[in-house]
């Protein structure tokens, strides 16, 4: 947890932190924001209502370097205390008693309030409260423990959507360029999980078989790829209510793509906000589709949103479980081959990591995302098989029932299971909560039950044995019709080699027209014998960015003689949103000294073009890495790599920071940057400085 430090008042007052909750319970708080990105700032109000549970002389409210203009007290003007960080407020306040308190504030966040433009030009404005605190935009609560009911008015400008947690009772004009957008909560939250999101947006509305209203947004732009973005949300959201067997806990449920988001989505209450990268082409839905992360958001309406964790130790209570039910959706799409392959995959990935310096219990509040993650779900998977599915659904829909809109721990979840099933936990719960390791044995268990496990960790022993004397099974897990897993699993253990028995493997691999068993040829094979170039050129058709990529690399190598009919034929693709076939298509161009040379500076300005900002940081990071490769660093690139060194996305950052530290050894860059830094905004302008400076 993160350690706050108080003032004097406030240390004598309460103590720590954790304590609040226990003298004050606030109930409902009424937010009215007026929000500008143009100058990146926000401003309003936020009205609490509070009961006093025990005498208590002052109160706290938690607000990231604000401007508080003034601070009331049931409805009177008091003195209060600011530290930057929290709002204090003295008063002799008496339990059994109701209280309101007013706030008027201006902030202007650095984190959990993004601005940014979309790819139109246009402001994008959205949040992210988990692990960056609400209370940068808006007076709340950093402790999770404190429940609220919010209701939230937004005044933004006219043409654009507002969305926001909760029921929209009505929107009204503010005058000719301004609109007021109004939503009302009618449960309590976590203020992490309050919401909203600002952009040019459409929707298409469906409705549950429960009668919950599912409003999914998109670009405008992206009207063609809205059926293979939100493919299977209705009926994900139909399974999961009934498998969880306990009613969706708010008003509606909405989806809403953004910008440069920092995660792949987040489950904010009854508004999901996710990175657009899964915003997806019919061809992409194969590789790179939004399936899990939409499964795995929803899950989180009720485990994180209607019952959230106390604290940290318990943070598998969230991910686990929405590991696990986002897979057991992802299993009424896809098969049970599907939902095994993927435990065995993470069975493997924490059997590896219960041998490292890393590995923590399920219970450790610093433990790695795999293990709250994976190790949650299998977690979870291991208790259905120990109980029952009659016990575990039944531990379920207790378990949310008890504890709605309230805070568990992991005794709690435990607790429910005993009593349901009638058995003692302790030892499951030292097995799979307790021990660092990870019960590699039990698990292997579970999963040999089912015959397809059992034939894929047959074939996967050969992968020590000679050709010769596995060849026959290799050929067998090829016949038709091809398992998915067991064809990749044979390519993967051709392992490139292009002696005669392994070309005809491969020769029938390729026939097998599986696109994940030619998937796994083209990003294995990198040495092509002439004997399969054709078959391999047939790749570059397949429906899949994901092999059309390593293909097109792999045999613009091999085949220089080629190069110009296969730039010609793949060059009006242009891949996932992160451009990856088209960027790398431009690299190969450029690289290919006889191919269109009267384009090549068309080309280069093309490349150099996807650093900016108006593109997705995927599709940056994609052209900076490919720049530096080829050490082809404009004036203009230059100044894109700082910009990115000091964006919001700490990925994106860190991979822009790795490269300029490199380029900045270079005196040529270094003396470039000497003359660039003084058109570079203040933030910028300082952070190159820091860098030239020795």
């Amino acid at each position: 947890m993160r350690v706050i430090i108080y003032t004097f008042l406030f240390f004598i007052s309460f103590g720590s932190v954790a304590q609040q909750t226990q003298h004050v319970d606030f109930l409902k708080g009424q937010i009215e924001v007026i929000v500008d990105a143009k100058n990146k700032e926000v401003k309003g109000s936020v009205n609490y209502t509070f009961t006093i549970l025990k005498d208590v002389n002052s109160i706290y409210i938690d607000a990231q370097r604000m401007k508080i203009g003034s601070v009331q007290l049931d409805g009177k003007k008091i003195n209060f205390e600011y530290t930057d960080q929290k709002i204090v407020v003295s008063s002799d306040f008496k339990a059994n008693t109701e209280h309101s308190l007013n706030i008027q504030y201006r902030a202007k966040p650095t984190k959990a309030l993004y601005f940014v433009k979309d790819y139109q030009g246009s402001h994008q404005v959205w949040t992210q409260g988990q692990g960056k605190y609400t209370s940068n935009w808006v007076p709340s609560f950093d402790d999770m423990n404190e429940k609220v009911e919010f209701d939230l008015t937004i005044t933004y400008s006219i043409g654009y959507e507002v969305i926001a947690n909760g029921k929209l009772l009505k929107t009204e004009f503010v005058n000719d360029s301004v609109q007021r957008w109004k939503y009302d909560m009618q449960q309590p939250m976590s203020s992490y999980l309050l919401a909203m999101a600002i952009g040019k947006y459409d929707k298409v509305v469906e409705t549950s078989e429960s009668g919950i209203p599912i409003e999914m947004y998109y670009y405008p732009m992206d009207k063609d790829k809205f059926e293979s973005t939100y493919r299977h949300s209705k009926r994900m959201f139909d399974f999961l209510e009934k498998e969880i067997g306990f009613p969706f806990p708010w008003q509606n449920y909405k989806q809403v793509p953004v910008k440069d988001f920092l995660y792949a989505g987040m489950e904010n209450t009854g508004t999901t906000i996710f990175s657009d990268a899964f915003v997806v082409d019919e061809i992409a839905f194969v590789d790179r589709n939004y399936i899990n992360v939409n499964a795995h958001e929803l899950a989180h309406q009720w485990f994180g949103d209607l019952v959230t964790e106390t604290e940290g130790t318990h943070h598998w209570l969230q991910e686990g479980f929405a590991t696990y039910y986002a897979l057991l959706a992802e299993k009424e799409i896809f098969g049970e081959d599907y939902f095994l392959y993927k435990l065995y995959e993470s069975a493997e990935q924490l059997t590896a990591l219960s041998k490292t310096p890393n590995a923590t219990s399920l219970l450790d509040p610093k433990a790695s995302s795999l293990t709250f993650y994976q190790r949650g779900a299998w977690t979870l998977y291991a208790l259905r098989e120990m109980i029952g599915d009659t016990s575990f659904k039944i531990t379920i829909h207790n378990y949310l029932e008890k504890y709605k809109y309230k805070n568990v721990s992991t005794d709690d979840f435990i607790s429910v299971a005993q009593e349901v099933s009638g058995k003692d936990l302790t030892e499951f719960k030292k097995t799979w909560l307790e021990n660092v390791a990870f019960p590699s044995q039990e698990a292997l268990d579970i999963l040999t039950q089912s015959t397809f496990i059992k034939n894929y960790l047959s074939l996967a022993q050969e992968r020590t044995q000679p050709m010769a004397g596995k060849w026959s099974t290799l050929s067998k897990a090829l016949d038709f019709p091809v398992n998915d897993y067991l064809g990749q699993e044979v390519v993967y253990q051709l392992e490139g080699k292009t002696a005669p028995e392994a070309i005809a493997l491969y020769d029938k691999a390729f026939e097998t027209n599986n696109i994940f068993v030619r998937q796994a040829i083209a990003s294995t094979l990198s040495t092509i014998p002439s004997d399969l170039q054709k078959q391999y050129e047939s790749l570059l058709k397949d429906s899949s960015y994901a092999t059309i990529e390593p293909a097109l690399y792999h045999i613009w190598a091999n085949f220089p003689e080629k190069r110009k009919e296969y730039l010609d034929s793949t060059k009006d693709i242009i891949g996932f949103n992160d451009k990856n076939v088209r960027i790398l298509w431009l690299v190969l161009a450029l690289s290919t000294q006889d191919y269109e040379i009267n384009k090549h500076q068309q080309f280069y300005m093309e490349l150099s073009g996807y650093t900016s900002s108006k593109y997705h940081f995927n599709t940056r990071e994609n052209a900076f890495t490919y720049l530096e490769s080829l050490q082809a660093f404009s004036d203009p690139t230059l100044v894109n790599l700082v910009e990115g060194a000091t964006h919001h996305n700490w990925r994106f950052r860190n991979a822009c920071r790795k490269i300029l530290d490199k380029l900045l050894k270079d005196e040529k860059y270094k003396k470039k940057y000497v003359v660039l830094k003084n058109d570079l905004p203040k933030n910028q302008q300082d952070y190159i400085l820091k860098k030239l400076t020795p």
